[in-house]
């Protein structure tokens, strides 16, 4: 099992992220989930939200959310945001 996932983090402006993560948190209609290195398959959508994720070098970031998308598929995470800012 791999150390990290590779995440792209998209909003309507610009690609916000683009690289090695190794943990992720948002918020979908059941409530707060996590992604880590290995995750099954996964698809959901994210509720206007604080967003985290951690990169490769434990540098923890956070986002303030509009409504989106994630999608986990073979160590890939791919999230789509209506907005984003960082906080």
């Amino acid at each position: 099992m791999s150390d990290f996932f590779n995440l792209t983090i998209y909003s309507p402006e610009e690609i916000i992220f683009n690289d090695k993560a190794v943990e992720l948190s948002a918020t979908n209609s059941v409530g707060e989930f996590g992604i880590l290195p290995g995750h099954t398959f996964f698809s959901s959508n994210i509720l206007p939200c604080n967003l985290s994720f951690k990169g490769l070098e434990g540098d923890l970031r956070k986002l303030t959310t509009g409504p989106g998308l994630i999608t986990v598929k073979s160590n890939k995470v791919i999230v789509v945001l209506e907005s984003a800012k960082a906080i």
